[in-house]
């Protein structure tokens, strides 16, 4: 292999020690090919199973993909991998700006950070130069401010990622934020706090070399032709404020990214959860629409949490206060005030400083509601996964989702997409609103070229559903490797192809055209099924056991659906021959679910009894030390 679509090297810092010192990115690149392929491999190689996420041993592994640095294709995103404090299990989280794309053109692929340092640091990354620095005055500052500071202190064109009060008192949903208000879940920013890591700069010179320009510079205008140069914009509508713009580096057209500027000269994202966050709560509570969400926005990211396990906190303390489990006095929070900006600011201060009752709350809702006892956890229903987070696009509207929710540590929100915005899009066509071009006819042709199979499109049936599993995951871990934008990848749909259907190769010949290496649609694959099945190894050593792990919560099988979360009150989706079926009131058939996971099983080669991996199979992808490990625990089928 050459470095074309690489920087060359994997930076290292062991913040225990001060050493700095490289990895060559090819070490991994040929199996693995980057993002989250590498940051799995080097997750296996070096975090043992039974260590904490706060513990030294745990790494905090950022990385790029080939396509990083190369403009016109979505391709600039950035993943951030470690053991995640909600699922005690390797975690990852994607994010966009442009901190990514700077950090290769500073030298480097990715950066592993081990260790502790003695006090609170940043790091200084300016292409050669790499500092560990004192980072104590931006202690007990939020993540904005402190990338704000530093940028100051460094040049508005450096990129940082920091984090914020949360993530420095380790508050178990504690987010990472970069430039742009690109931010980053899984609890990651609670395991850089625990490193004593408040921030991490960076600004290079270099450039991302491929190996067939004139090919890349094809696909460029291809790419653009099959979206049609047409931007992907959800109708989120800004209070009272202004929008402008915001792409990321190296984006294709945008997508419905916007900075929003409010009233009072505050400025910030405004896209999808940074648009829709307490929006219905303060509307109902001032009775009109006002800044007060995009303030409760700037609010988390400010302190550094999820807004995503914000929104499920709230449920869950509203349902308390409403059922007189807790009180305002008991708790110090306002709780006949939410929807209120009041309510918001108490809340998130005292989660994110562990104050008082937000100490018990900042470990998570679950563990909030073991602790206050009470009937509390039946106050826990559907609007909460293992995750953390309600069920988007759950199997109870696709079926298809329920075999990707048991299969990962996370929300697996790519592959959801990849399932639910066509179908989003197939209703609103149906009901006269969206494009006409993505009518039935298209959506079976989609099911048939990327999901295997017709049926695969009719959600009125379980059958089809393993296969679409598969390709689904196969595709989007090959795109979490590259790493490619969500909203641009994969191109399912087209506005101007003859059938309207997109196009699955044009990944790998992106890849090919970027590296120089031979690979088509299925070879990209296979590297995407490598990867999969190395995350599958790491979690079952590190205890998902299989086929009894690989389950729902109990509400999927036991809780009609009542109505999907956008705009389609009566769960329309398509069913048999492409008709339009309601799925409100489905739940998961166990035996249908059972039956799927079995046949799912037998196309992964997995030991379909109890659902783990076999020797051979592993051996077969490139990962026979992976094979032995587990077959010395006792972990194969």
């Amino acid at each position: 292999m050459t470095n074309n679509g690489y920087a060359g090297n994997i930076l290292r810092i062991d913040l225990s020690t001060g050493h700095i010192s490289k990895i060559p990115t090819l070490d991994y690149a040929e199996l693995f090919l980057g993002g989250r392929g590498i940051a799995a491999k080097i997750y296996w190689d070096e975090v043992p199973p039974d260590s904490g996420p706060f513990d030294l041993e745990n790494r905090l592994i950022f990385m790029t993909g080939p396509v990083c640095g190369v403009p016109g294709f979505a391709g600039s995103r950035w993943q951030v991998c470690g053991k995640s404090p909600i699922s005690h299990k390797f975690g990852y989280c994607n994010l966009g700006g442009s901190w990514g794309a700077q950090l290769k053109a500073s030298g480097y692929d990715g950066l592993v950070v081990q260790g502790k340092a003695d006090k609170l640091v940043y790091l200084w990354i300016n292409d050669d130069h790499v500092e560990i620095r004192n980072a104590s005055n931006l202690a007990g500052k939020g993540a904005i401010r402190s990338r704000e500071e530093l940028k100051r202190e460094l040049g508005e064109s450096a990129r940082v990622v920091a984090v914020g009060v949360a993530g420095e008192n380790m508050v178990n949903f504690a987010t990472l934020l970069a430039d742009a208000d690109s931010s980053g879940s899984s609890g990651l920013g609670a395991v850089m706090g625990s490193k004593n890591l408040k921030a991490i700069v960076v600004k290079g010179q270099g450039r991302t070399e491929v190996a067939a320009p004139e090919v890349v510079r094809d696909l460029r205008t291809r790419v653009r032709y099959l979206k049609g140069d047409v931007a992907l914009n959800l109708p989120i509508l800004a209070p009272s404020g202004s929008l402008k713009k915001d792409v990321c580096y190296g984006c294709v057209n945008g997508c419905m990214r916007n900075t929003y500027t409010a009233e009072n000269g505050q400025m910030g994202k405004f896209m999808c959860g940074s648009a829709l966050f307490y929006s219905v709560r303060a509307q109902r509570y001032y009775g009109k629409t006002n800044d007060v969400p995009f303030q409760v926005n700037k609010l988390c990211d400010e302190y550094g949490v999820d807004t995503y396990a914000m929104e499920t906190m709230i449920m869950w303390l509203s349902r308390c206060y409403q059922a007189k489990v807790l009180s305002e006095e008991e708790t110090g929070i306002p709780l006949s005030k939410i929807g209120s900006l009041e309510f918001m600011e108490v809340l998130v201060r005292k989660v994110s400083l562990r104050e008082g009752f937000g100490g018990v709350l900042a470990d998570g809702t679950r563990k909030a509601a073991q602790s206050v006892g009470s009937g509390a956890e039946k106050l826990i229903t559907d609007y909460m996964t293992k995750y953390g987070t309600y069920p988007i696009y759950g199997p109870r509207m696709y079926v298809t989702t329920g075999l990707i929710y048991a299969m990962e540590p996370r929300l697996p929100i790519q592959q959801l997409h990849e399932i639910s915005m066509p179908s989003i899009g197939w209703v609103a066509s149906s009901m006269g609103m969206g494009d006409p071009n993505l009518n039935t006819e298209t959506m079976r042709a989609i099911g048939k070229r990327f999901w295997g199979s017709e049926v695969a499109a009719d959600f009125s049936t379980y059958d089809g559903k393993a296969a679409a599993a598969v390709r689904i995951q196969e595709r989007q871990y090959a795109k979490e490797c590259l790493i490619l934008c969500d909203f641009t990848w994969p191109i399912i749909y087209s506005p101007v192809t003859e059938d309207h259907v997109g196009d699955p190769v044009i990944e790998s010949r992106l890849c090919s055209a970027v590296t120089g290496r031979d690979v088509d649609e299925l070879d990209l694959y296979k590297i995407a099924e490598r990867v999969f099945n190395l995350q599958r190894a790491i979690l079952v050593r590190e205890g998902h056991r299989g086929r009894d792990f690989d389950s729902l919560e109990e509400f999927h099988h036991s809780v009609p659906l009542k109505v999907d979360f956008v705009g389609n009150p009566n769960c329309l989706a398509p069913g048999k021959g492409g008709e339009a079926v309601s799925r409100k009131g489905a739940v998961v058939d166990r035996e249908q679910f059972e039956k799927m996971k079995d046949e799912y099983y037998d196309i992964r080669g997995w030991d379909w009894p109890t659902g783990l991996q076999r020797k051979d199979g592993l051996k077969q992808l490139g990962l026979g030390d992976v094979a032995q490990e587990l077959e010395d625990a006792g972990l194969l089928g």
